[in-house]
This record gives C-alpha cells, structure tokens and sequence, in this order.
C-alpha cells in the first residue's frame, strides 16, 4: 500500500473502534436486500473457510473502499460506501446480540494467547455510524446495535438484520472461525479527498463513472481467441443473443436466421455449431460491386430506428444475470467431466472457467464450439420453461412464437402454466441470491436430458418439479442432510424422515420451509381440498395469493401484546404461530393484536389485491387467536404440518 496519508487500511475491528462516520442527506437510503447482504456474508465465509485450510497465514480481504471527507479529529462525512459500511454496522450488531455465547464457547484454535478472543473484541466494538437528518434511520440503527428488532422504522435495515442472524444460524459451528477473519482479516480502504473539494460534484462524479470490463468479456474474449474469423462471428453472435437476459435470444440473430435456424415456430435447437456456421456464411452473401456515380444518383435510405436484432418491445426482467448463467451452464454440461462443483459465485466465474481456458489453442477451441452450443441450448429451454418478472406482481412463463408481422408470446405450459409459475416462484423466492440458485442447476439439467432424448413432455413438468421440491426438503431438513449437488445431479431421493427440530428454531425457520408450505396449501386448495377452517374466509384470498420475496417471520400473536395477557413461550413460538411475510408488513404489524392485523392484511387486500402468505390467511380464518384458545392454535400447526410432510 502506497505512503499516503490520505489512503487508510481499515480492518473491520479498527474501522469501529476509530472515529465517527455521518451519512450525509443527499445519500440514498439505505437500499441492500437480502442478494447483496447474503453476498457479502457469503464471500466472507468462502474466503475464512479458505485461510482456514491453508499452510499459509490468513491475507487480508479488501472489500472496497469507503470514501470520506474529514471533517475533524475521528469525524467522517461518508461519500461513497455507505451501503457496505451499513451493512457491517448491522451484521456486527447481529453477531453480538444473538451469536455471542456460541461464539465464546467454540474454541479459537487460530487465536494466540496473547491476543482477544473473537468474543472479546466482538464485544468492544461500538456502534460508530450516524445519519444526518434522518432520524429514523439513525433510530433502527440504535435500536437494532442493542439488539431490539421491534419499533425498527427502517424496514431495509431490519430485513439486512434478519438475513445477517438466519445466515449465521446456517453455519454456527463456522462462527468463531468466521468472526475472527471478518474482524481481523477484512479490510475496506478509507480514502480522504482533499480539502476545499466540492463534495455534491464529488458524489455526482462517483455515481456516473464508468465501468471496467466485466468478467463475462473477458471470458469471452478468451474463449473466442483460438477460433477461426467464421467461428468467432458465430460464437460471439451466440454468446451476444445469450447475453441479453431481458430478451429471448431468437431476437439476438438475424430476422433473416431465426426460422431457419429455430423452425417455423421457433422452438427447435440448432443441430450443431457447423451448421450455424454454414447458415450464417450463406447469409453473408457480398452485395453487387455499385459505382459512387449510382450511389449519388441513386440512394437507398435507410430509417435508422429500425433495429433487425433489438425489435422486442415486450420487456421480461430475468431471475439471474448473465455470468451467474454461464455458470449454471458450465455446471450442468460438465457435471460428468469435473472432480469438484463449480460454485455459483459470478466473482469467481473466470476461475471457474480456468481448467477448460488454460490448455492448447486446439483444446480450447474444442471447448468453446461445445460450450456455446450448450449455452444456447440451455437458454432457449430457459426463457421458455423458466419463469420471468413481467411486472411487479406477476410471474410470466411464455414462449415465443412468430407471426405474419413480427412475434407473439403463448404459455409455456399450457394447462399446466399456472401451477408451473406457482411451483417456480416459490423455488426463487425461496433462494433470492443466486449462488444459492441450486434448484435451478436441477431443472436445467433436467430439461436439457429431456430434450436431447426426445422424452421432455410438459405434463411431466410439474411432477419433476414436486419431486425437486422433496428431494430439497427432505434432503436438506432430514435427519441425514445431503449436499446439493447430489440433489441436483444424483439420482438420489432422500428418506421421508425430516427433522422436526427445524420447526423449533423460531424466527430462524427457513424461508423454504414456509414457502413449500404454502404452495402446496395452495395446490390442496385448488384441487378442491376441504380443511377444518372457515373455508369461505381462505377461499376468498386463494385467487389473489403470489409468491413475493418474503424475508420476514412473523409472529401472528405478538411477542409483547400491547393490551392483554402474553402467550405461553412454548406457544408462542412454535411453527403455529408464526407466518413468512414481508419487512414492510412486518414494521406495520408490530406488537398489534391478531383482529388489527386481520384488518391491516384485508386492506392490503383491497388496496393491493395480493395476499403474501396462505398460512397467514389459515390463521386469520380462526376466531378467536389469543391464550384462552391455545388448543386451536395447536390444532393449527398440526394441519400444518401434516401438510408440510404429507
């Protein structure tokens, strides 16, 4: 690190033990989700896990930089990296609050005796972060620092703090290990600007900077490098197509290639990467010689609006990037041929592509023909069998389809559509970061087998998809958990023998656990399933019920009642009385009694015309919710979980 008295290293542990940082008003809001927080917890853990097994000492992990503006002895007005700096102020606080005796009880084989433990320096760090003119913020903050998750306003705040204890709770016999490299080992660089610089410029020029090459270019880059000039314009057309998410990928070529490379209606794979060559090389045909002369006198005009590859104006948002893609790809297609996993981390998306990228020109250049070929053939399974944001409450699963003037969108699935959107959703939310996205490596893999012996029928979808959902339950929460490759690539199917101890475990009940439970309360429902309830109060929310990103566990009867006598603990959190829903629904329930929340869920209702958990309207269906009606409230988790299992 260069001598500059302007350019600080900060390990976690110093960065809150020196100075004062105030965000300033024209920053943002405090904005990470559940993907970014995940991310960097899980990026921390990889690189623990790494120092770990290593011979070597542990090297420091940079995690950007945090740029201030000095503006006295150990005070900061914080210009960029507000977001990281937030959210390790949250986590901390989680660790502390939550985590501090399991962590004071493992043993640190990696601390010396001379040193604190992990738990000793954990527990002298302060909360060192403030918001300028947003008392709010700065409120959640205090509140969550001593551990306090009710009255929080800050609903993203919160949510970062859930995430940060259900994260922990996954790998809690990792958390000495892993607090002692985040505190020690994980290094932000401030860097001071210069005196007299004029911040709201600086800000502005931060937020408009421009971008490095992305990885996924360099990877192609180096893929293409040992192709022939014919080869390279197919694989970077390929690639290209691929590449726009957003877009299905018969939109990437040529108006002129996509029946017949595609068919007639577009739902045929390319045989092979020669033939794609051969089609793209007859269409190149050279245009007649013209003279200048005829050029002048003779002008094509051409209306420069019109884009013969970018003519889709539907907009479809997709559930993962582009490089988390290639490397489901690279997983599914080499799933055979490698001795370890390829992780779904984009960070390391040029590593994972080392061992196929670092051989012969000739090795190479095999590689990439079969890769990209995959590559397309697992997209175009992917925007037709996978599902897509089409607005901000519906899932779309649409095929594409030509017509006599441009291109239409039908159902992928035909009667089965819905119940596929149902079943897929509830896959995604259940795994919002993509490094998670195991289950989509799973149907993948499936489709593309299917496809390449002929056999895929759509009718068998949604059983597969069942069967998927088993395997993670049953897999993942029985009593012999097994890893999720075997899941995904193994023919394996687990016991039916889960462990009910993760319906003990509270608010750190897996997102998965709740949202398996209500899709298959909604299938039940829709087949015309009767339960013991007021079914004509669940009926009336069956037709409005979405999967969304619902991060929070909630407790239907209050943990701290504002009026009344509070619940028996064991009552109180068990699995019956708790219901998956979202951080602003959660703020707005607070401490109220179950008849305000039936009536603030109802209004949302109307307001909104969506219902965010169907285990939630089973509980609303009751009466009465309350300590003289424990028996319902077992009654209820019961039902439940006979659901859950059956």
């Amino acid at each position: 690190m260069p001598n500059n008295p302007d350019i600080t290293p900060l390990t976690v542990a110093e960065l809150f033990n020196q100075g004062h940082y105030f965000i300033p008003i024209y920053q943002r809001n405090y904005a990470w989700g559940e993907p970014e927080v995940r991310q960097l917890l899980q990026d921390i853990l990889d690189e623990s896990r790494r120092a770990k097994n290593s011979r070597h000492p542990a090297s420091q992990y940079y995690i950007g930089s945090l740029v201030v503006d000095k503006r006295g002895e150990g005070q900061f007005e914080t210009i960029d990296g507000q977001q990281r700096h937030t959210t390790l102020c949250v986590v901390l606080s989680a660790l502390k609050n939550e985590f501090a005796d399991s962590i004071n009880q493992q043993s640190c084989l990696n601390v010396k005796a001379t040193e604190d433990t992990p738990f000793q320096k954990l527990s002298s760090l302060s909360l060192n972060l403030s918001f300028t003119n947003r008392k709010r913020s700065t409120s959640t903050l205090a509140l969550l620092a001593q551990g306090i998750t009710t009255g929080c306003e800050q609903a993203s705040m919160h949510g970062a703090y859930d995430v940060a204890v259900r994260f922990f709770e996954e790998h809690k016999q990792e958390l000495c290990t892993l607090t002692d490299y985040l505190l020690n080992n994980v290094v932000i660089l401030r860097v001071a600007v210069p005196k007299g610089t004029d911040l709201n410029h600086y800000f502005e020029i931060m937020n408009n900077r421009g971008e490095q090459l992305e990885k996924h270019e360099v990877l192609k880059a180096r893929l293409m490098r040992p192709l022939g000039i014919d080869e390279r314009k197919v694989f970077s057309t390929i690639w290209d197509a691929c590449a726009s998410m957003d877009r299905y990928a018969q939109l990437g070529f040529e108006k002129s290639l996509r029946c017949t490379l595609f068919g007639a209606n577009w739902d045929q794979h390319p045989v092979d990467f020669e033939s794609i060559r051969q089609e793209m090389v007859n269409s190149d045909s050279p245009a007649p010689l013209v003279s200048l002369e005829e050029i002048v006198q003779h002008p094509v005009l051409q209306d420069k609006k019109e884009n013969p590859v970018n003519d889709d104006s539907e907009q479809y948002a997709s559930i993962i990037s582009f490089p988390n893609f290639l490397l489901h790809v690279l997983r599914i297609t080499h799933v055979s041929h490698i001795d370890t996993d390829v992780p779904l981390d984009d960070k390391r998306l040029l590593l994972a592509f080392e061992r196929f990228s670092n051989r012969t020109d000739e090795d190479i250049a095999t590689f990439s023909r079969e890769f990209v070929m995959n590559l397309l053939r697992c997209r175009l399974l992917f925007d037709r069998y996978i599902i897509k944001r089409k607005n901000d409450l519906d899932w779309s699963l649409e095929q594409l389809k030509p017509n006599e003037t441009r291109h239409h969108y039908v159902s992928s699935g035909g009667d089965f559509n819905q119940q596929l959107i149902m079943q897929l959703s509830m896959f995604h939310v259940s795994f919002p970061t993509q490094v998670y996205k195991h289950w989509l490596s799973a149907v993948l893999y499936y489709l593309l087998k299917q496809h390449q012996l002929g056999e895929f029928r759509i009718s068998q979808y949604p059983a597969f998809l069942d069967q998927l959902s088993n395997k993670f339950f049953y897999g993942r929460f029985g009593k012999q958990p097994i890893e999720y490759f075997d899941i995904c690539f193994e023919d394996v199917m687990p016991e039916n023998d889960f462990d009910h101890h993760n319906l003990k475990l509270g608010t750190h009940i897996q997102n998965f656990i709740f949202n398996r439970l209500d899709y298959r309360l909604w299938r039940k429902l829709k087949d015309g399933h009767e339960f013991d309830v007021d079914m004509d109060f669940v009926k009336s929310f069956l037709d409005k019920f979405r999967f969304t990103f619902r991060t929070s566990v909630e407790h239907y009867f209050p943990q701290h009642p504002i009026a009344g006598e509070p619940m028996d603990e064991s009552i109180l959190h068990s699995f019956g009385n708790l219901c998956l829903i979202s951080h602003s629904d959660n703020s707005k329930f607070s401490n109220n009694d179950p008849a305000t929340k039936k009536n603030q869920v109802k209004d949302k209702l109307n307001r909104e015309q969506l219902a965010e958990s169907l285990k939630l309207v089973f509980m609303m269906s009751y009466e009465h919710w309350d300590p003289e009606n424990q028996p319902a409230m077992i009654q209820h988790e019961k039902m439940m979980v006979d659901v859950l299992c059956s």
